[in-house]
This record gives C-alpha cells, structure tokens and sequence, in this order.
C-alpha cells in the first residue's frame, strides 16, 4: 500500500485550480510496460484511490503482473474541524492529492503470462473507482 510522504518541503500550501487547457508534458508515452490508462481530463487523484488500484491489482493477479504508478502525492490539502470559528490559521493536513493532467498516463502494467481478457476486465474496474476519465492504451513502437 502506498503512504503518506516521508519528507516534504511545505507542510501546508494553497489550493491549485486546474484549468481545461493544460495539456500534461510528463508521461505522455507509455515507457516501462505494455498497456496504460491515460487520462482524458483534468483532474485530482487521492491516496485511496492510488490503494485502491494497488489493492485490486494484487488482489487479481497475485504476482504475474508488474505495474508502475506515475502519480506521486505532492500536495498536502488542509481542512479544518467541523464547528470551529472564523479564523486562528490555516487547518491541519487532511489528505493528499496530486495533479492529473489531460494526456497523462497514469498506470503502467505489464508482464509475461497475462490473459488480455483478464486484464482489460480489471482496468475498466479501475477506470470506474477513478474520479477522472481514462482511456486504455498499448505501447506502440
């Protein structure tokens, strides 16, 4: 499972706005493996869904597959307690989040003795758990 960061430079930043033009320059091809989902939107992922794409990867294929994640938790997202008054600083660390950008690939998965049906069945489990948009895809040369 994946956790928390270990080390961060700035415990507590402000929000980012993601805007629909922004087209990702990272990740764009698929580098490692055989089939990828790439992202069609803009979006942001969190550390359940990262687990859950761990857990159910796992849980499928036991250790025939290797995957790779691009998604890195970069940004620490503050919220406050329920009920408290206006002011006092900014909240503690809730969760964290990173960046999705349309035209990322954001899992890689691959290995030797896969059954495509068996694969393709549980990437589209995973596309349903995402909060954005995927689209499969396969390394071209």
């Amino acid at each position: 499972m994946k956790e928390f960061p270990k080390k961060f430079k700035y415990g507590r930043i402000f929000r980012i706005k993601l805007k629909n033009k922004q087209i990702s320059v990272n990740f764009l091809n698929i580098w490692f493996y055989e089939y990828g989902l790439k992202a069609l939107e803009n979006g942001k992922l969190r550390l359940n869904h990262l687990n859950a794409f761990i857990r159910l990867m796992k849980r499928k294929f036991k250790k025939e597959l290797s995957f790779r994640l691009n998604a890195s938790l970069i940004i620490p997202v503050t919220k406050k307690p329920r009920e408290v008054r206006m002011g006092k600083g900014k909240g503690q660390r809730d969760h964290w989040e990173c960046i999705i950008k349309k035209g990322m690939i954001l899992f890689e998965v691959g290995g030797l003795n896969i059954s495509k049906q068996k694969l393709f069945r549980t990437l589209n489990l995973i596309r349903e758990k995402l909060p954005v948009q995927t689209n499969i895809v396969k390394l071209t040369y």
